[in-house]
């Protein structure tokens, strides 16, 4: 019996751990994936599936410009420090042709969100919105779930509190 009780508890844990996973990283590509739909050029269901779609790779994308900012940011600092001679020294010619398609890529992106926004602004936020919805309300519904629609520990407190402070005294 107490056994199983271990068991039960040990499942729950475990089960409320992924959850809260699953939570976070709907939560986490929820912005992400609006992002993309912002810089898609096409209609509503292109930049919707465009939002979707095209996540694991933008995703490593990202993760990769993310990755190389740190050597982005040394290699500006050292421009702006260091001699030409010990410049070149350090990172040859290829790093300034480096730092400026890495931030052409921004650039780029950025043009792509204007000309979206100017040539179709209604389909571009209504896209971008929507999948940034879907995903957040998936989070909110995997929170449900895992707290049994009961809400957190703060939310049951918060609400305590507020039934002794805000209740009218008996008459």
């Amino acid at each position: 019996m107490a056994d199983q009780q271990v068991l039960k508890k040990t499942g729950r844990a475990g089960s409320s751990a992924l959850l809260w996973i699953i939570e976070m990283v709907f939560k986490i590509l929820a912005p992400v994936a609006a992002a993309i739909s912002l810089g898609d050029p096409g209609s509503f269901l292109s930049k919707v599936g465009s939002g979707f779609g095209s996540l694991p790779e933008k995703i490593r994308e990202l993760v990769r410009t993310l990755d190389s900012t740190d050597y982005v940011t040394r290699v500006i600092n050292d421009y702006n420090s260091l001699t030409a001679a010990a410049f070149n020294e350090k990172y040859g010619g290829d790093a300034i042709n480096y730092v400026m398609q890495y931030l052409n890529e921004g650039v780029s992106y950025l043009q792509s969100v204007y000309q979206n926004l100017s040539a179709e602004p209604v389909s571009t936020v209504l896209a971008a919105l929507f999948v940034f919805m879907l995903l957040y309300l998936s989070s909110r519904l995997v929170r449900f779930v895992r707290q049994r629609g009961q809400g957190s520990v703060i939310d049951r407190m918060e609400r305590r509190a507020g039934d002794k402070v805000f209740s009218s005294p008996p008459e």
